[in-house]
């Protein structure tokens, strides 16, 4: 263990508990971009058993199962902990919960309790890649729509499986976060994002076929409520993208021409062929939450046609902060395409100066406007940036190069018709995003 951070971790939980107030994760080196405990201080708890579904392929019983990964209380000061769902990909063909084990150590030495979980599995392809999956299985949407349905059921059961069994596993359940990657990300989002409406418009026998969203799988309650998301190459369905559920901060990872899970609109495992269900992937996910003022920061790599190619370390550390940034209500949406722009959070200082809003990108909107939009900077430099105003489906009306060598900038949208509208600034690695409403 890290004795010489540790103790000064305990020493800052001991001050503000001194006051008696609640559990405050707004605290010095935990839950940041470096690791307060070593691996040998994550205690390990497998196969715990979480929900007994109905196959809908073979017909039989799955028995899903989980993995926990926490401090060990007897070095850990804190009572409860933030809690974050990690969920495998693998095409809803393959994958395993061992494929989280990474990510979830790795959350769990920053302070935080995870679990990876095991979800039923197939849709009836007898593929093992991607291109044979287009040649073999492309008469399969059907079943891959019923896969994906499954799945989300089954996120929705470990929820509320974790919900109903947080004291066993110093869960805070006030603070329940989830993410995956690939169709674990698909099924986090669905899970998170979903109500029963939108997933009947998405499957309209899935009722019939497989039951509600909540009530498959085991009978706890579903009074759970998730407070962000860790979206790493993932996307909902087409007809999900209204958001019922929608008031949710995210952190997103993705590449440009990811061809699997596209990141604008577009058809899953589209790389060779086109006959599978279309999503709504992370530029549309993020230019959504924003416009609705709900934090989302968004991490793209140009120019890759890859997909998931994030470096798996620097997606905890981003992830990391943002998660505290959300417990510390100093969370702002940004867009940023340097894969190892620095990120910092393990001082209280690093916080509080997000939440000063002393970033010289940051700036504020007077809306509602007419013929002129003026943006307020927080600081007055002479970096060079440029200024996008966009609607929520990216397409850009405006779009201008400049100096922040002023406090106020106006500009023209005299010719942009009425609407919402996102406002970003960017210079080399970071933007900063506002909601514009045009009259």
């Amino acid at each position: 263990m890290k004795k010489s951070i540790l103790l000064i971790y305990i020493i800052a939980f001991s001050f503000f508990h001194s006051y008696g107030q609640s559990p405050d994760y707004c605290i010095p080196n935990r839950f940041s971009e470096t690791a307060v405990f070593d691996s040998s201080d994550i205690q390990i708890t497998t196969n715990v058993v979480y929900a007994t579904p109905i196959n809908f392929f073979t017909g039989q019983r799955d028995t899903l199962k989980m993995d926990f990964y926490y401090p060990n209380p007897a070095v850990d000061p804190l009572s409860k902990k933030p809690f974050i769902l990690l969920i495998h990909g693998g095409a809803f063909l393959a994958g395993a919960k061992s494929d989280m084990n990474y990510k979830c150590m790795e959350f769990a030495r920053r302070g935080f309790v995870t679990a990876t979980i095991d979800y039923r599995l197939g849709w009836n392809c007898p593929a093992t890649d991607f291109v044979n999956i287009c040649i073999l299985c492309g008469s399969l949407n059907f079943n891959l729509m019923n896969a994906t349905y499954c799945a989300a059921q089954d996120a929705r059961a470990a929820m509320r499986f974790i919900n109903a069994n947080a004291p066993t596993y110093e869960i805070d359940t006030s603070y329940l976060f989830i993410g995956g990657e690939s169709a674990g990300s698909i099924t986090a989002l669905h899970a998170t994002f979903w109500d029963q409406t939108e997933a009947n418009k998405f499957w309209p026998g899935a009722i019939a076929n497989v039951g509600t969203l909540d009530t498959v799988g085991n009978t706890l309650p579903n009074n759970y409520s998730i407070k962000g998301i860790i979206n790493s190459c993932g996307a909902v369905t087409k007809d999900s993208i209204i958001l019922n559920n929608g008031n949710i901060p995210m952190i997103s990872f993705a590449d440009e021409f990811d061809c699997i899970v596209p990141p604008g609109y577009g058809q899953v495992i589209s790389c060779v062929c086109q006959p599978f269900y279309w999503t709504a992937g992370s530029n549309i996910l993020h230019n959504l939450l924003t416009s609705n003022g709900i934090c989302s920061q968004y991490f793209k790599i140009l120019g890759s046609a890859n997909h998931c190619s994030f470096p798996q370390t620097e997606l905890v550390r981003k992830s990391s902060c943002f998660l505290k940034t959300v417990m510390c209500n100093t969370c702002n949406s940004s867009y940023g395409t340097n894969i190892y722009a620095p990120v910092a959070c393990s001082t209280l200082s690093e916080i509080n100066e997000n939440k000063d809003n002393s970033s010289a990108l940051y700036f504020t909107i007077q809306n509602p406007v007419n013929d002129e939009a003026l943006l307020r900077f927080s600081k007055i430099t002479e970096q060079s940036c440029k200024i996008v105003i966009s609607n929520v489906l990216g397409q850009s009306f405006i779009s201008k190069e400049m100096n922040l060598n002023q406090e106020n900038i106006s500009i023209n949208t005299s010719e942009i018709p009425s609407g919402i509208y996102l406002v970003s600034v960017f210079n080399n690695s970071t933007s900063f995003t506002r909601k514009m409403i045009k009259l």
